[in-house]
């Protein structure tokens, strides 16, 4: 109990009444986010595999070069979606700090196979 120096009535303490709705939907945000992360971090990583694993018999293979780059489009570009889902949701501590490290990952691998690791003609 506390006494104010204004009121001679001594008062109990007011309990923090945060409303129960809140958390909970607060949990259904945080489950929503990781849910559409999840789907946009499948698509980019099926999408990464088969561009790391299509490789073309020889210079020739016009065909096999065209899949290296449409699944590492592919996979760039969902990658790279789910960038500001990710930092929002992190920002908005929906999600914790350690989303960020798999979306880092998918969209530098995704770059990386159209870049750095795209074989020669």
């Amino acid at each position: 109990m506390t006494v104010s120096p204004d009121s001679p009535e001594p008062r109990a303490p007011q309990a923090s009444k945060a409303p129960k709705s809140s958390s909970r939907a607060s949990r259904l945000k945080g489950a929503a986010c990781a849910v559409l992360l999840v789907l946009g971090f499948l698509v980019a990583a099926a999408a990464t595999a088969v561009a790391y694993l299509s490789n073309p018999l020889g210079p020739w293979d016009h065909q096999a070069y065209d899949h290296i780059h449409l699944f590492g489009t592919i996979a760039l570009a969902s990658a790279l979606l789910t960038v500001p889902v990710t930092v929002l949701a992190v920002a908005r501590r929906r999600l914790r700090l350690w989303w960020l490290v798999p979306c880092a990952a998918l969209t530098l691998a995704a770059w990386g196979r159209l870049t750095v690791f795209l074989p020669t003609r």
